[in-house]
């Protein structure tokens, strides 16, 4: 790969005007909320609330300022190249050293099928008429087996990938919403509501013998998503064709795809105009609307909800959500306050909404694994016979293998618990999250044309989430390998 940018442009076609245009590019914010709904604003980050009270409720709003921030950031890139943002990365120089780097920093955190072992949770909970236990394990390996198998089945229909996902999302997203809201504003006592938002301007950070840094950490690791998300927001944006990426590409399905094959070149637009710019800007704002509203803002509110409702019903009785109950602890609480049906409720959209974060997880990362050593390595396109197809299905195959072989090792021999395989992931991200911060003001400031560079409050916000997610990476460090807690 060259790092001289292409002297070939093209031109930026209109961005969506109306409000029904702008709708209809909604896609990979949705698909991000869907996945980090899944982990971190179901149970992760209310587990610590319980662990730590609700004065810790900042930490999630400062979580979904940098991270809309680094999202839309990332997003530029593809609107002004074409690429993803793991191609700019790959410029920097040693383009298949990149690709090793961003592979295992997101194949790693990945391969824990935390997200299928709580859905299944979910499900023998519905099944049995109560919280599963240990004594259950068998029960949950069986749905777990089965619904790494259904997350394998949807990622190869449908023609596009990006487009399937998209599809089957919209409605679990809309659907989470609501239940969380009824549920909440029914079942949770004004007290919550009010400690909760408290806590978002009353900080307070557990410090010393009393923090576990394993939990908090993996709570903030995954709010509002987590690893490399924005590697994941600017690969979808490339597939939906955002900006100049109309004109590179995109993966597409087993059944009922073709092979299309997907350029590996910048096309640049020429901004020598004001229209240029004025489309230039709309385009941004749809970033912006998918990264600020749509991923961080809506799972915001929802991690606000579900805090509340954990918060209001579980800590006066003592109930954690740790172990095998993490799908199913709220849904015992609300039964007991609104009868059975809540226990349906709940639990159906706890089901739903882990199984939705885990086939986002296997497809997101056989993507961006895919699209770094296809940008990076020529010998890789031409063995794939420049059909994606060729390396994303292998990829992916081997994500399932590896998932299944420890959903069964962690499960089935007792090794481990739904909830600590999901945080083990969540907090193996924090490599990759902190290291995407760094490059993408490196990007902003080498790559980016002069015209197109940041303003310095959005430089800021970057550094801020970089400092950030640095701080918990250490404090997990320190305490995992030396035992001292800061």
């Amino acid at each position: 790969m060259s790092k001289e940018v292409l002297t070939e442009v093209f031109e930026l076609p209109p961005p969506p005007r109306t409000f029904a245009e702008h709708i209809r590019a909604i896609g990979p914010g949705v698909i991000l909320a869907s996945l980090s709904i899944g982990a971190g604003e179901w149970y992760l980050f209310p587990a610590a609330i319980l662990a730590y009270g609700p004065n810790i409720m900042w930490t999630a709003a400062i979580g979904c300022i940098v991270q809309a921030v680094l999202g839309s950031q990332s997003i530029k890139y593809t609107l002004y190249s074409g690429q993803p943002v793991h191609h700019a990365y790959l410029r920097l120089g040693k383009p298949i050293f990149w690709a090793w780097v961003w592979a295992l920093l997101i194949f790693i955190p990945v391969i824990w099928p935390g997200w299928a072992a709580a859905s299944a949770t979910a499900i023998v909970a519905l099944q049995l008429g109560r919280l599963p236990g240990p004594a259950d394990s068998n029960l949950v390996l069986m749905w777990g087996v089965i619904l790494l198998f259904i997350s394998l089945l949807i990622l190869h229909v449908g023609g596009k990938v990006q487009r399937t996902l998209e599809l089957v999302n919209w409605p679990i997203v809309i659907m989470i919403v609501t239940l969380v809201t009824v549920g909440v504003v029914v079942g949770a006592p004004a007290w919550a509501w009010t400690d909760i938002v408290k806590g978002i301007f009353t900080p307070y950070m557990p410090l010393g013998v009393n923090a576990d840094w394993f939990v908090m950490a993996a709570a903030i690791a995954y709010i509002p998503a987590g690893f490399g998300f924005n590697l994941m927001l600017s690969s979808y944006a490339r597939d939906k064709g955002w900006g100049m990426a109309y004109r590179v590409g995109y993966i597409s399905t087993l059944v009922g795809g073709k092979k299309v094959k997907i350029a590996v070149e910048e096309v640049p637009f020429k901004f020598d105009n004001e229209e240029v710019l004025k489309r230039w800007r709309g385009w941004v704002n749809v970033a912006r609307i998918d990264s600020w509203i749509v991923m961080s803002f809506i799972t915001f509110v929802t991690v606000l909800m579900t805090s509340v409702l954990t918060y209001g019903l579980l800590a006066p009785r003592g109930l954690k959500l740790g172990g095998w109950a993490v799908a199913s602890a709220q849904a015992l609480a609300l039964a007991d306050v609104l009868g059975p049906m809540a226990w349906f409720i709940v639990l159906f959209a706890g089901f739903w909404m882990l199984l939705g974060t885990q086939f986002g997880l296997m497809d997101s990362t056989s993507r961006v694994i895919t699209d770094c050593f296809w940008l990076a390595s020529p010998r890789v396109r031409a063995w794939a016979k420049e059909d994606p197809r060729r390396l994303y299905y292998p990829v992916l195959y081997l994500e399932f293998t590896i998932a299944l072989t420890l959903l069964i090792a962690s499960i089935g021999f007792g090794l481990a618990s739904p909830y600590w395989l999901t945080a083990l992931g969540a907090n193996l991200g924090l490599f990759a999250l902190l290291l995407a911060y760094i490059l993408q003001i490196v990007v902003d400031y080498k790559i980016m044309p002069k015209e197109l560079r940041p303003h310095p409050i959005t430089t800021f916000i970057v550094i801020v989430g970089m400092l950030w997610y640095g701080f918990f990476l250490t404090a997990l460090l320190l305490q995992t390998l030396t035992g001292i807690r800061l």
